[in-house]
């Protein structure tokens, strides 16, 4: 019998219903909503890219803790991407810390169980690029938005959260690296 960790999905859920309750106590840096859709011109002369929508979602943390290394988990970073010929976003619910003026925010294990990808590329799979590390996004400001950045990759699941395939992005690919978005009214529901 295969042992699953903790459902993403539920920890999404907790993240969205609670980030508006703890938001109200203490702003997270750069706490917003932020998108970018990127027209038919854009991905004319961007061949391969393979994103062509991004969101993001910075909350409170929902809960109070520390990462790994001992930082305070400062805000929650829901992120979702839709790539080319796919109607799903492909998600990431991230733990941020402070990082400079920005935030660097760990990408989220989902309990999916695959085999691991022979080729490291880019690009979505049913294969993971390694099941135990789900990589990492970073968030700087900008003067009407946020840069959101994978400093080495990022490997992000669409909804159940248990199943694939998975999208892997990594820094080495300069058409799916980093994404400049707007800020948003936050009518936007990160559930999709």
């Amino acid at each position: 019998m295969r042992q699953r960790a903790p459902s993403f999905a539920i920890a999404l859920a907790g993240a969205i219903s609670i980030a508006g309750a703890a938001g109200a106590a203490e702003p997270a840096p750069l706490a917003g909503c932020y998108e970018r859709v990127y027209d038919d011109a854009h991905l004319a002369q961007h061949k391969g890219q393979l994103v062509v929508r991004v969101a993001l979602t910075v909350a409170a943390p929902s809960v109070e803790e520390k990462s790994d290394n001992g930082d305070r988990i400062v805000a929650d970073g829901i992120l979702k991407m839709w790539t080319r010929g796919r109607s799903k976003s492909f998600d990431s619910l991230g733990a941020c810390r402070a990082a400079g003026k920005g935030l660097m925010c760990l990408g989220s294990l989902s309990a999916a169980e695959a085999d691991t990808c022979k080729s490291k590329r880019d690009g979505v799979r049913d294969c993971r690029v390694d099941p135990a590390e789900a990589g990492s996004f970073t968030v700087e400001g900008r003067p009407d938005g946020v840069l959101v950045s994978i400093p080495t990759r990022l490997e992000l699941v669409p909804a159940p959260y248990d199943v694939g395939p998975y999208l892997s992005l990594s820094a080495g690919n300069a058409e799916n690296r980093a994404f400049l978005l707007k800020t948003i009214g936050c009518k936007y529901s990160a559930r999709r």
